[in-house]
């Protein structure tokens, strides 16, 4: 399984690019930089299938109008719960997530973030995006709902690979926090715990921030745990 990160936007937001079959590749939030992005797509001939949102904070979806702007009609995967941070409505959370962060300037920069082609849930998979090239390869990421960080966090899991994308649910050393427009600690605490549960120990966290690749028994320790 081939995986190439970039590390995109100022809040350094960790942007995967990750190979599906053949050439087909998925955009796991695209935070910005997207012509370096789209260079290197061209450059080694991959075929983006599908943009894939673990949460639509701002950092995270930054890049997505670009990207559609490149690559026009490329579908967007996003949790049904996350649908606040798309489309006409968007700003609302938006601006108060960023007046939170001291950066209410930001906001209109947000405006006409297109809304998700595809809504996910506990359990689907990306095999539930309608003409996806390549459904057997896509079917193996599976959506786990983790929210708290934000209400329609996911983290994207493939068993066989022994990989999970986290977003800002679980980070090396860390994990998210829940001020913001519709995050809860409680639930945060709740995905957590399920995540150390439920996944194998070995498994490879793939973060929206920070250090990636490592496994899930040296992640955190913290009173998520309790």
């Amino acid at each position: 399984m081939k995986i190439w990160n970039f590390v995109t936007g100022a809040f350094q937001v960790n942007t995967f690019v990750v190979h599906l079959k053949d050439k087909h590749v998925f955009i796991v939030d695209p935070g910005g930089d997207i012509l370096s992005i789209s260079q290197f797509l061209a450059s080694q001939e991959l075929i983006p299938v599908a943009i894939v949102c673990t949460h639509g904070h701002f950092d995270h979806i930054f890049g997505i109008k670009d990207l559609r702007d490149i690559y026009a009609n490329l579908p967007i995967v996003a949790h049904v719960d996350e649908q606040c941070y798309f489309g006409e409505d968007a700003l609302e959370a938006h601006g108060y997530d960023l007046q939170m962060m001291g950066l209410p300037q930001l906001t209109e920069a947000l405006t006409g973030i297109p809304s998700p082609d595809c809504l996910v849930e506990e359990g689907d998979s990306l095999a539930k995006l309608s003409g996806i090239p390549c459904p057997e390869a896509a079917d193996q990421w599976k959506i786990i709902h983790t929210p708290g960080h934000s209400n329609g966090s996911i983290c994207l899991y493939n068993q066989q690979e022994g990989m999970l994308f986290s977003g800002d649910t679980l980070f090396y050393g860390g994990y998210g926090h829940s001020d913001l427009y519709s995050g809860n600690q409680q639930l945060l605490f709740a995905s957590l715990r399920r995540v150390m549960k439920e996944l194998p120990q070995d498994t490879k966290i793939y973060p929206g921030h920070r250090e990636f690749g490592v496994p899930l028994k040296d992640a955190i320790q913290g009173p998520y745990k309790k």
